[in-house]
């Protein structure tokens, strides 16, 4: 099942006291007709948002009406909790009981209250104990930007990315010592499953090399075409070399569909620099964004992540690129030889490209984008940990993982730069903090652009996953 099919159940839980003597909203509310009248509303925003399914309309009253209902949610993939009413004397200094129960369980919770149906929702204390985000407003629909959130969660859930990465290295030129080890373990991927709900199955070159070789060249021949009668011009690259791009793209999705993936991975610039593959995968891992498989360059699994959340979330491809600063103009430039081209949508146009060659080798098949001037996003997942090390190179003695924070900051997309240093397509963003700032806490990773503003969603969707939401271009390393 695609991704994009995956329909987010949500059970809708009203909380409140039936024959209430004395309190909010006033002297005997009717707590089963006002249940009824917001099924109506919830049943408008259903068919509104796709893929989101409401069930169960439970009412409950006790904690051990909660506690009873604990086993029944745990199939759902969220949880809407909307307390309806508010004794004078409850929930005065903590949240009422099957708020807590329900936020206890870990799963993605949105609470909904109305004004003068909760006097104090506690939603900082809800926040603090589960993956909660707490609305309160008269206006249903406001539910509407985190319920997007939580589907995003769900979709999460249903990737499965295929990394191909080799294990082997020549030990003359690579010490031993400096090598990344959490590729040749399972608590690097276990961590992700937990995490993130993703999945990452793990093949060689060799097994890509071979696929490569079956694919038929009538195939790969035609869709060559089409790609360079949809360009703008054939630059650097030659036709012949255009097909065996083409071919790539097509023996990557047919190990896809082996593997039953719909993400894909690769530690490219290995493969470039031992000339490893017959061609660079970059024209591939471009169209396999534009159909909505999330890819990513150079096997950096957070980058691809961060890819996968911009689907999921925003339905739409997004761009990964190395970011340099200019200081004289407050501007950062993200480049890379991967950029889609349907940066709205995947059944929207595509932006004009050109086929060039990519950079760093100058051979192979790359493209340069022109990009629209736009507002974006710019995000990035990064994982703090504390190392204690002896020796050099550092033998690590000890390992403390930390938090992982999603960095997302709204700012504008200025449009390309054209020029021949650094790889084909530019992205001119607008520096949103101090460049002094930038420098000193850049760290070298990738960053994500995401064409529009996601920045409020994505602050629920780190909620969701339990990650620190930090609305910053950097992470503050003092």
């Amino acid at each position: 099942m695609s991704w994009r099919d995956k329909k987010c159940r949500v059970r809708v839980v009203f909380i409140g006291l039936r024959n209430m003597d004395a309190g909010w909203p006033h002297h005997l509310f009717d707590v089963d007709a006002e249940a009824e009248r917001l099924k109506k509303e919830l049943t408008k925003i259903e068919k509104q948002v796709e893929n989101i399914e409401f069930y169960g309309w439970d009412v409950v009253v006790t904690e051990a009406e909660g506690q009873k209902l604990l086993p029944e949610l745990e199939e759902a993939d969220g949880i809407l909790a909307i307390p309806l009413t508010q004794e004078f004397a409850d929930g005065v200094m903590t949240p009422h009981p099957p708020l807590l129960q329900f936020a206890d369980t870990g799963k993605p919770m949105i609470v909904y209250t109305m004004p003068f149906t909760r006097y104090w929702d506690q939603g900082g204390i809800l926040e603090r104990i589960g993956r909660v985000v707490v609305v309160n407003s008269s206006r249903i629909d406001d539910i509407i930007p985190p319920l997007k959130a939580m589907r995003a969660v769900a979709r999460m859930k249903q990737i499965r990315i295929l990394l191909v990465k080799d294990y082997e290295y020549p030990r003359e030129y690579v010490d031993p010592r400096l090598r990344d080890s959490r590729w040749m373990g399972s608590s690097f991927l276990k961590r992700i499953k937990e995490t993130f709900g993703v999945e990452i199955v793990r093949i060689t070159s060799r097994e890509l090399l071979e696929e490569y070789e079956l694919v038929p060249t009538d195939e790969a021949e035609k869709l060559a075409e089409e790609i360079i009668e949809k360009s703008r011009g054939l630059k650097e690259p030659s036709r012949e070399e255009v097909i065996k791009a083409a071919k790539m793209y097509l023996a990557i999705k047919r190990l896809l569909e082996k593997y039953q993936c719909n993400a894909f991975t690769i530690d490219c610039l290995t493969y470039i620099r031992a000339r490893t593959l017959p061609v660079a995968p970059c024209l591939a891992i471009s169209r396999l964004n534009d159909e909505g498989i999330p890819s990513a360059c150079e096997a950096d699994v957070f980058a691809h992540l961060t890819i996968i959340i911009c689907h999921t979330l925003a339905e739409r491809p997004a761009f990964m690129g190395d970011p340099v600063l200019d200081e004289s103009e407050k501007k950062v430039i993200i480049a890379h030889c991967t950029s889609p081209t349907k940066f709205t949508g995947y059944d929207d146009e595509q932006f004009p490209y050109w086929i060039r060659s990519h950079t760093e080798s100058w051979r192979d098949v790359g493209l340069e984008v022109e990009l629209k001037p736009s507002d974006v996003t710019v995000l990035m997942l990064l994982e703090t940990c504390t190392l204690k090390a002896i020796s050099f190179p550092f033998r690590v003695i000890d390992t403390k993982l930390g938090e992982c924070n999603l960095l997302a900051v709204k700012t504008k997309l200025l449009g390309s730069m054209k020029h021949e240093w650094g790889c084909r397509t530019k992205a001119v963003i607008q520096l949103t903090e101090d460049p002094e700032e930038f420098k000193k806490n850049f760290t070298s990773e990738h960053k994500i652009i995401c064409y529009g503003d996601w920045v409020e969603k994505l602050g629920f969707v780190a909620k969701f996953l339990g990650l620190n939401f930090v609305n910053r271009l950097t992470l503050p390393l003092d």
